[in-house]
């Protein structure tokens, strides 16, 4: 049982938009981890892998991150999804992805997104309206 103390109108006002907030954010942030999903996979399939290298692999720390950007001014937007390898291997990606001076460009990350984006917005719209409908 939910247990809410009001002491006025306008308080009430502001605890339904935090109540209603809260389930936006969640809400997005299942839906849109659960459709970076397809995005992540292909990225780890076709991200560079050093078999001779005994440390941890940039494949391996691809995941997926969110953040709640519902009262940060700055941006328009909800819930940010990220996905990306860790920032210890940000160098490697950046330079996997655009290539440098002495290795060619051999991208990973910008065609994992460009070749599921019909997958990914079909997940995402199915996961939304199941999500409104689970929470109404």
């Amino acid at each position: 049982m939910i247990r809410m103390e009001v002491k006025g109108l306008q308080e009430l006002e502001l605890q339904l938009e935090a109540i209603g907030e809260k389930l936006a954010v969640k809400v997005l942030r299942q839906a849109g981890k659960e459709a970076m999903e397809v995005v992540t996979e292909d990225m780890q399939q076709h991200a560079g892998f050093d078999e001779s290298s005994d440390g941890p692999h940039m494949r391996d720390s691809i995941k997926i991150s969110s953040q709640n950007r519902m009262k940060d001014e700055r941006w328009l937007t909800v819930v940010t999804i990220r996905v990306g390898p860790s920032r210890e291997h940000t160098m490697k990606a950046l330079a996997q992805e655009f290539g440098t001076v002495k290795q060619v460009a051999d991208p990973f990350m910008r065609p994992a997104l460009d070749f599921n984006r019909e997958k990914i917005l079909r997940i995402l719209a199915v996961g939304i309206r199941e999500g409104i409908e689970n929470n109404r």
